[in-house]
């Protein structure tokens, strides 16, 4: 009998008598520490790559020993077949990571039954695939923690780096290639390597935010350099300066000057001129900011109160506040009403150099004469303030 005639025959034996097997759907995932995942591109950490095909096919040809997976680097009988309710069955296969993505074959006696994409990733490809979002630095200073790019040393209690992690099939094998955040000081050569580890719901998400903290904090002028690292890769390198104390203190500047009022439910507001019917507690407050990029430090600051009665002594007491590129109001002390009327106006100093004024009376009142004519009061500086009284009583006019 001719071949192809061989061939013919067999085709209607297994299409049209015995109704060859039909593949409905299929799946394909991997095996890790006993857990298996699907729709998930296999990496080269996990225990075995995995499939699973969902068949019709009739009860006397369900058979494990007839269904096979064929990948190039070898063919695998089925692990397990086994039949679903709705009259379907569902082959199992388990098979090892494939060196690269691949097309696997599922066959029933030899025979192709359908094609299944298997999605590998390994190492160079999943390095090349991941990035990097926001990344940043911070130092703490006491309570208070400011993200920067320069520091003075001394001041500093601690420095972290933080960044998130992109990937676009998810991040579980940072697991295995080590992810790590590096500070390194370039005056000093010494570095320090920070391992990460992350949690599970961490790696198994596409997306993740990591933070690092160095075992030591600057303690001397230069610059330092932190990496985050992923294997072999590195993935972001952000580089910050230390600057010394008079430097950044020199670039200290009060922006604005106010008042912080705190009413009798406990919420603050701020005003250049404060009405203080009906509050509990007043006090200056200065708006800080300093001239350095990026820069941020811990400042320790005189406030001096000035009594209204010119024979009074000033009372003096120090506050500490962080300072940085962007303003941010600086409140040194709230007072009773009763006893915030006491003092004319509040200045801040900063190493003996006075940076602004805050005055409860903005534009002394001139005294008037007997004779019907006006004392014309004192030379004072013009400030914000005053400039916001003058606006008062000119609304007050019209």
């Amino acid at each position: 009998m001719p071949h192809w005639t061989t061939r013919s025959l067999a085709w209607a034996r297994d299409n049209l008598l015995r109704r060859r097997p039909r593949a409905l759907s299929a799946a394909v995932g991997y095996e890790r520490a006993g857990i298996a995942r699907w729709g998930e591109p296999v990496p080269w950490t996990a225990d075995a790559a995995l499939a699973d095909v969902r068949l019709r096919v009739r009860p006397r040809a369900r058979r494990k020993q007839d269904f096979a997976l064929r990948v190039p680097h070898g063919t695998f009988a089925a692990d397990a077949l086994r039949a679903e309710p709705d009259g379907t069955c569902r082959a199992s296969f388990r098979f090892p990571v494939p060196p690269d993505s691949c097309t696997a074959e599922v066959l029933w006696k030899g025979r192709q039954l359908a094609t299944v994409p298997v999605r590998a990733v390994w190492p160079a490809s999943f390095l090349a695939g991941l990035s990097i979002g926001a990344f940043e630095v911070a130092a703490r200073f006491g309570d208070t923690t400011a993200t920067v790019s320069a520091l003075v040393p001394n001041d500093c209690d601690a420095l972290f780096a933080s960044a998130v992690l992109r990937a676009p099939n998810g991040l579980q094998p940072l697991s295995e290639l080590g992810l790590e955040v590096r500070f390194r000081c370039e005056g000093t050569g010494r570095e320090w390597a920070v391992p990460v580890r992350l949690g599970a719901h961490q790696l198994a998400r596409t997306e993740a935010l990591v933070v690092g903290a160095c075992p030591e904090v600057p303690r001397e002028p230069g610059a330092w350099c932190v990496t985050v690292a992923a294997g072999a890769r590195e993935l972001a390198v952000r580089r910050v300066g230390v600057l010394p104390r008079a430097r950044f203190d020199a670039g200290v500047r009060a922006a604005e000057t106010r008042f912080a009022v705190r009413d009798p439910s406990g919420a603050i507001h701020s005003a250049k001129v404060p009405d203080l019917a009906g509050a509990a507690r007043a006090g200056p407050c200065f708006v800080l900011c300093g001239t350095e990029p990026g820069a941020a430090a811990r400042c320790h600051f005189e406030v001096v109160a000035v009594p209204a009665d010119p024979f009074a002594p000033p009372f003096a007491f120090g506050a500490d506040a962080v300072v940085s590129d962007a303003p941010a109001p600086f409140v040194p002390a709230l007072f009773d009403v009763t006893e915030l009327e006491l003092y004319g106006e509040f200045e801040l100093r900063l190493n003996d150099r006075l940076l602004g004024v805050a005055s409860l009376r903005p534009v002394p009142r001139a005294a008037l004469t007997a004779e019907g004519g006006f004392v014309p009061p004192e030379e004072f500086g013009w400030s914000s303030a005053a400039e916001e009284e003058l606006a008062a009583r000119l609304r007050r006019l019209g």
